[in-house]
């Protein structure tokens, strides 16, 4: 292992301790120490922020003098957005071509590329520098693994793409295996089984297809859920089969957000991003617990996020596509709880208010997959709204696909009813063919054509 990824490790293993900082006043503190430098540099890196070096009145750039940026807004300016000046199309060229040819070491002005998985719709780039994978390296780790780095670990990633970012970690006592994602399903889950993980990361759909075939062998020290939102139904299956609690990480595109503390919650990682929150739906962010027929506020918000340490691109103000729910636990870090991701804001059903059917408001994917789940028999599902015009006068159109297919009905009709519930007009809802998950894609059971 590298001495800057050890450097990081035992930086971040600090950082991470639970009492590091005694309330969120000192981790505020620390986030702004970082935040100025962060926008005392952007002019000088980036060519989209070559103005920032002063707000109104001649005053330093704050963060609120910023915009807040969408996903067509960077893949619009993409070039000035990154420390390289390089354009989006050959940075998708070559990602796309490292892809194709499952080789991961491709460079473009001394960074690696990588490639997002397209789910809002179209696929960006990600650009990181030797540096950024040593840190990124030695923070993961400091949060990852159970024992800590003297004890050891076999790491094992299951993966769309592997390459230099993830091969920091190999060496020492820390050993890494990385299996495709792109393997058959029977090798890819004989490849996690033969490799004996103390530590294994994978998407939610491998985690059950692993969980299933894993047969009473030792349990790992720690099994953690990327790339996908972990849903309960799964969560329940996985820790069944494999005989451990599944933790989460949460990382896209942005970058690492956050991870799962010894408790089992997930926190934000706010000493390395900081995070604006968004309210997720105009007032209409609701519970529905289900059987007990109350409904509730329940804060979620999509979150605005600033990296306050990366360099090889900017990510200033971003919002995410994501829905998150605020919690609590009982671990003593002040870094903020995440009770749930619930899906992607985008994914959510816009349906009109029984109130007022001229305006919509969000059925988000958790209420949709509590619903379709409550029929008796459904083992797996996929719904898709599909375009305004799709249902003609009759309104809103969703298709709806059931595991068995016989259990159609039910869903159906315990959709309709959840959704009348918080007070929106139940849509026509029609059968679809089921069809298997794309492994290479994030699996998405709820998503608005």
């Amino acid at each position: 292992m590298r001495a800057r990824v050890l450097g990081h490790y035992l930086a971040a293993r600090r950082r991470v301790a639970p009492d590091h900082f005694r309330d969120r006043a000192a981790l505020e503190a620390h986030q702004l120490r970082l935040l100025r430098r962060v926008l005392a540099r952007a002019p000088r890196r980036y060519a989209y922020y070559a103005d920032l070096g002063t707000g109104p009145a001649g005053r330093p750039a704050e963060l609120s003098d910023l915009p807040v940026l969408d996903k067509p807004d960077v893949l619009r300016h993409f070039a000035g957005l990154n420390r390289r000046g390089l354009s989006l199309a050959e940075c998708l060229a070559a990602a796309r071509a490292a892809e194709t040819g499952r080789d991961f070491t491709t460079t473009l002005g001394g960074l690696s590329v990588g490639l997002s998985s397209g789910t809002s719709g179209q696929q960006t780039a990600f650009l990181t520098s030797p540096a950024e994978r040593d840190r990124w390296a030695g923070e993961v780790l400091a949060r990852a693994l159970p024992r800590g780095l003297l004890a050891g670990a076999r790491v094992t990633l299951v993966l769309r793409a592997g390459g230099p970012l993830y091969e920091s970690v190999d060496g020492g006592r820390v050993s890494f295996s990385f299996v495709d994602l792109a393997l058959p399903p029977d090798r890819l889950v004989a490849s996690v089984v033969a490799a004996r993980p103390t530590v294994l990361v994978a998407p939610p759909s491998v985690l059950r297809m692993v969980a299933r075939e894993w047969g009473g062998r030792p349990a790992p020290e720690r099994v953690l859920s990327a790339a996908e939102v972990l849903e309960p139904a799964d969560a329940a299956e996985i820790t069944a089969g494999l005989g451990v609690r599944v933790d989460q990480v949460y990382q896209a595109a942005e970058g690492f957000l956050g991870m799962s503390c010894r408790e089992g919650t997930l926190h934000l990682a706010e000493d390395l991003v900081l995070v604006e929150r968004e309210p997720g739906g105009d007032g209409w962010n609701r519970r529905d617990d289900g059987d007990d027929g109350e409904d509730g506020e329940d804060g979620r918000f999509v979150p605005v996020v600033t990296d306050l340490v990366r360099s090889s691109q900017a990510v200033l103000r971003r919002r995410l596509g994501d829905v998150l729910v605020p919690g609590t636990c009982g671990c003593g870090d002040v870094r903020l709880a995440v009770r749930e991701i619930v899906g992607r804001s985008d994914d959510a059903l816009l349906l009109p208010r029984a109130d007022d059917p001229a305006t919509r408001a969000p059925f988000y994917p958790d209420f949709v997959r509590a619903a379709v789940l409550a029929a008796p028999g459904v083992a797996d599902f996929r719904v898709v709204q599909e375009a305004d015009d799709a249902g003609g006068p009759a309104g809103p159109l969703v298709r709806l696909a059931v595991e068995p297919r016989e259990t159609f009905d039910a869903a159906a009709a315990s959709l309709r009813e959840r959704i009348g519930r918080a007070g929106l007009v139940p849509p026509t809802i029609v059968p679809m063919a089921f069809e298997p998950h794309d492994r290479l894609r994030k699996l998405r059971r709820v998503r608005r054509a």
